[in-house]
């Protein structure tokens, strides 16, 4: 009989165990050393704009289109999670707001208490096209709440792809007037619970076009995509923050190559990995070897 009371102890253990390994396997650690990007989950997962973690890392937001169209018949987009359990990701699921807007380049602030995200809707009629501008919601106990616009960032022109600091500071790109280019990256400092008036980070940009963004939660680093319009090119680049001021960028030449476009970058909630979107799936490579490569 006491064997008997062992054999289940051992057992009832072992089983605890796995279980408990399982849930928390992570979700995007890799077990050898990379040389070369590799496709995130192996592929499974693909998205048109938007790469972001919750920071326990078992939630990925991801965009892709959907059926709805504006009046002018151009898509909407919709923001989707995919959710990690027992060491697998599930399938994307819409995420539902109050109002059915279009929605794409999901981002989530360092506590994921608010979730930005790009959007071409007008505020009064969702179903005209307007320039793109950054919104957010705000998590709830019901859900996520109303979509809004963020004050003190939009204009009338066209905002974008933003990132979000620790310190909640809001960096996005912007063709707003005064500018280098094309599109520009601004930062708008977040001060006694509000964004104040954007400014252009001159020693990023240039007179071709920065694009997606993201900022470390420490802003000592960001790293974009910036567009070339005489060669068609877009290429990812890197800028450190010494002190107060941002350095020339410098390309990531381990990671770009001539004719495709790599898109979204990201970063996992620990600081390990660097996901950024081409052709439609996610490729990760650890961030510390990106950091060293430049």
């Amino acid at each position: 009989m006491r064997n008997l009371l062992i054999f289940i102890f051992i057992l009832f253990f072992c089983i605890s165990c796995s279980t408990k390994s399982k849930n928390n396997q992570s979700s995007y650690s890799l077990s050898n050393a990379l040389n070369a990007p590799v496709e995130f989950a192996n592929g499974q997962i693909e998205t048109t704009n938007g790469i972001s973690f919750s920071n326990d890392g078992r939630e990925l937001y991801i965009s892709l289109p959907i059926e709805r169209r504006f009046t002018n018949e151009r898509a909407f987009a919709g923001i989707f999670v995919c959710k990690f359990h027992e060491g697998k990701w599930s399938s994307p699921e819409r995420v539902e707001f109050e109002s059915n807007i279009d929605a794409y380049h999901p981002v989530l602030s360092y506590d994921n208490q608010v979730l930005f995200f790009n959007s071409r809707s007008h505020t009064d009629t969702v179903n005209r096209s307007i320039p793109h501008n950054i919104w957010f919601v705000k998590k709830t106990n019901k859900g996520w709440s109303k979509p809004e616009m963020v004050i003190g960032v939009n204009g009338p022109y066209y905002d974008s792809y933003p990132t979000i600091a620790k310190n909640k500071n809001l960096y996005f790109n912007s063709d707003r007037p005064g500018g280098k280019g094309g599109m520009d990256i601004y930062v708008s400092k977040y001060i006694h619970n509000t964004y104040q008036i954007p400014v252009n980070i001159q020693a990023i940009n240039s007179e071709n076009s920065e694009n997606d963004l993201v900022v470390d939660p420490d802003e000592k680093f960001i790293i974009f995509n910036r567009y070339i319009d005489s060669t068609r090119e877009l290429d990812l680049y890197i800028s450190h923050k010494h002190g107060n001021n941002w350095k020339k960028p410098i390309p990531l030449d381990i990671l770009n190559h001539q004719d495709e476009w790599e898109l979204t970058p990201s970063l996992s909630p620990d600081g390990k990995y660097f996901f950024y979107e081409l052709n439609g799936k996610i490729m990760q490579f650890e961030l510390g070897k990106l950091l060293q490569s430049n």
